[in-house]
């Protein structure tokens, strides 16, 4: 049992009861006491100073680390979408063309949510960089750039020729997802096997 402490709330250290009415009033003091889980004993069996570790303790920074977050594969699709459209939309606000703003954006999206995505959904970290990069040229293309007129057919064959000519950024951003995500599941696999 924890020196000082019940499991329920902490147990004052300096009084002991000595007769029936202080055992009783210490009983209710106890029970009107706010419920407390925290261990305030040794947590290990080499561990006897009872206390909490001090900041900058290796401990202490154990037990303050966060979880690092993860993407779900429609995480993926959001996070790599919604900063390359947006880009798409600004590079051609901007400059009325797709230049390096669109690119960087694209690959630097695409590597971020290569890295967060969850194990589960690590083939999503491949797929959606290609579609999300068809979206920002969409995007460029609503906003004029190489607009070959109106209609689906038209939209489609200006998406076509900004592929043509802008092959970098989707090439660089999935194949640097890929590898990611290749290595990912590599070591996942090797932590499997032992």
């Amino acid at each position: 049992m924890n020196d000082g402490a019940t499991r329920l709330a902490p147990r004052p250290a300096a009084r002991i009861p000595e007769n029936r009415r202080e055992r009783d009033a210490l009983r209710r003091e106890r029970m009107a006491a706010p419920l407390d889980f925290r261990s305030t004993g040794p947590t290990r069996p080499g561990d006897q100073s009872g206390t909490r570790p001090r900041p900058g303790t290796p401990r202490a920074a154990a037990r303050t680390t966060k979880r690092r977050p993860v993407l779900t594969a429609w995480g993926v699709l959001l996070a790599v979408t919604a900063p390359t459209v947006l880009a798409a939309a600004l590079d051609a606000g901007l400059t009325g063309s797709i230049h390096w703003i669109f690119g960087l954006v694209f690959v630097a999206s695409s590597f971020h949510a290569a890295t967060l995505v969850r194990r589960r959904d690590l083939l999503a970290g491949v797929i959606v960089p290609p579609l999300a990069y068809c979206a920002g040229l969409l995007t460029a293309v609503h906003f004029g750039v190489l607009d070959a007129g109106r209609g689906i057919v038209n939209q489609l064959a200006s998406l076509g020729a900004l592929l043509a000519l802008k092959p970098r950024p989707l090439f660089l951003g999935t194949a640097l997802a890929a590898a990611l995500i290749a290595a990912r599941w590599a070591g996942t696999r090797g932590s499997a096997k032992r």
